[in-house]
Order: C-alpha cells, then structure tokens, then sequence
C-alpha cells in the first residue's frame, strides 16, 4: 500500500513538473526553457527536478510525448466522426492545419531544432510524423476498398505527401506567413482530390 501511494505521488509530481514545463515553453520559448525556469514556475528546487526526471532533454521529452498523444487522440477523433472516405479524408486535414495553432502545436515544432543537440527526440518526432501517415494510410485504404478513389501514385506516397504539405503549412505562420489556413486547407484538399481521383469535400 506504502509503495502504491509513493508510485502514485511520484506520478503526480512528474505530470506537476511537465505542466510547469509546458508553460514555460509558451511563455518564453523552446530557447528559454531550462532546469531552472522550471523548478521557478513549480516553485521547488533544481535538485527536485532532477530527482524527477535523468536530465532536461527528458523531462522535455515527456512533456513532447503528452503533446503527442493528445495531437494523435484530436486527429483521430476527428477522423471517426465521418463514414464517408472523402469526408474522413478531409477531416484529417482539417485537423491537421487549425485556424489556430494550439500551444501545444507550436511546442511541437519549435522543438525541433533540439534534435540536434537532442538525438534522444528523434525517435519521438519520428512517430508523429508515422502515426499521421498511418491515419491517412488506413482512410484512403477504406476509400480504396469502397471504390471512392482511384489512386494516382502508390498509396503511401499520397499519404506522406499530404503530411508533408500539412508540416508545411503549419509551420508557415512560425516564419511570419500569415494566409488563412482554410486556404492552405484548401490547397492539399486539391492535391488529395488529384491523388485520390475524387472530389475531396470542405469540412
């Protein structure tokens, strides 16, 4: 029971330092995000933080693996609420470039140039970028199987080429492009629609 409420409390210690973490990141950026701004905004030590987590690379990457999940959950949440393949399809791309990047969005790919010093986030960059093309794999698939599309290039070329103008376009308004999204959506809505060899609807 003792251990059950020690594994419990450490838990709840770690999610603790990962929200301070987070915030931090919007308040002052990838670049002024450290051990010590964080142990200031969760009001405990550095050595605290340290106990918690091996190094910062870490506890960054915990905190990167929450944003993940929480993007993949959003996208495949977005994707169940259709039946129709084109609808799936445009659905996902939707969601994939919001009118609004969310914080968590913008922690993603601001975190990018970390990889370099970083390597141990490669992994994880690497499964955002698999898990969006799998999504994409599975609902032209289903388009597929239904006779909805009639593929121009091999199936999962369609799909990381859409991920890729989706990657695109989201980082867009982090260099200061600023065109409404509804009009980057519409730009990969007609890529899919030469792709997939069918209208591809606005959601």
């Amino acid at each position: 029971m003792f251990l059950v409420m020690n594994d419990a409390r450490r838990e709840e210690r770690r999610r603790a330092l990962i929200t301070a973490t987070k915030k931090v990141v919007r308040q002052h950026g990838i670049s002024g995000a450290n051990v010590r701004a964080v142990a200031a905004e969760a009001a405990v030590s550095t050595g605290a933080v340290l106990y918690y987590f091996p190094n910062f690379e870490g506890l960054m990457a915990s905190a990167l693996e929450g944003v993940v999940e929480e993007f993949y959950s959003r996208r495949r949440e977005a994707l169940d609420q259709y039946s129709d393949p084109a609808e799936r399809v445009s659905a996902l791309i939707a969601a994939g470039i919001p009118d609004q990047a969310s914080d968590d969005l913008r922690l993603l790919y601001e975190s990018i140039p970390l990889i370099r010093q970083s390597p141990e986030l490669r992994p994880l960059h690497r499964s955002v970028v698999e898990r969006q093309v799998m999504l994409y794999v599975c609902a032209i698939e289903l388009g597929v199987g239904l006779g909805s599309f009639t593929l121009a290039a091999p199936l999962e070329t369609i799909a990381r080429n859409i991920v890729a103008l989706e990657d695109a376009y989201d980082m867009y308004p982090l260099i200061g492009l600023t065109q409404p999204a509804a009009e980057y959506r519409a730009n990969v809505r007609s890529y899919a629609q030469l792709a997939l060899g069918c209208e591809i609807p606005e959601i």
